[in-house]
């Protein structure tokens, strides 16, 4: 019995001690204003080159915006519902904006199968040419660059590469007052 007591006591002590070792290392962290230098929240264009799906090219956005074009940049994935849900809609804002020829829609697609990618773009008949990117995110930039941990997620950019708006979750994209906004950039 008395070994009992023993074990479980030293075992209560080891779960503190860790505890009380992983709030202090947490704690230094916080402090630490290096732990803070991350884009978690964004203010600008991050310069980032990513790579378009189905050719060898690459986008570079900081170019993009240096030749006048507002930038709309959309993660999203095949895998995910509401990115499935929201695609017809951001498709058809694509369509009602497409005279504007200094607004660019990025649609990067977040650790998707390339087979995957080109049903689904199939399935909402935007597999033709149409009015924007369809880029690849294998490597997670979004989540070092962009700092975007849910989808889908889409970001407003200015022809200075400031960010206007940053919008999580799904919206009514072909919603009027959408397709305003994006106009009077």
């Amino acid at each position: 019995m008395a070994n009992r007591i023993i074990i479980i006591s030293l075992i209560v002590l080891f779960t503190f001690g860790y505890a009380v070792f992983q709030a202090l290392k947490l704690d230094n962290k916080l402090s630490n204003q290096e732990f803070f230098s991350s884009n978690s929240v964004l203010q600008s264009l991050p310069a980032v080159t990513i790579p378009e799906y189905f050719s060898e090219k690459k986008v570079d956005l900081q170019a993009m915006a240096a030749e006048g074009n507002n930038i709309i940049v959309h993660f999203w994935a095949t895998w995910c519902g509401p990115c499935e849900k929201e695609f017809p809609e951001i498709v058809e804002l694509t369509e009602k904006v497409k005279q504007r020829k200094d607004i660019q829609f990025l649609f990067i697609t977040v650790n998707d199968q390339e087979k995957d990618v080109k049903k689904f773009l199939k399935k909402y008949n935007a597999d033709k040419d149409g009015n924007f990117h369809i880029l690849r995110d294998d490597e997670l930039f979004h989540q070092k660059y962009f700092g975007t941990y849910k989808l889908p997620e889409t970001y407003l950019f200015s022809k200075d590469s400031k960010l206007l708006r940053k919008f999580s979750g799904p919206q009514e994209w072909a919603d009027k007052e959408f397709v305003d906004m994006i106009l009077s950039m």
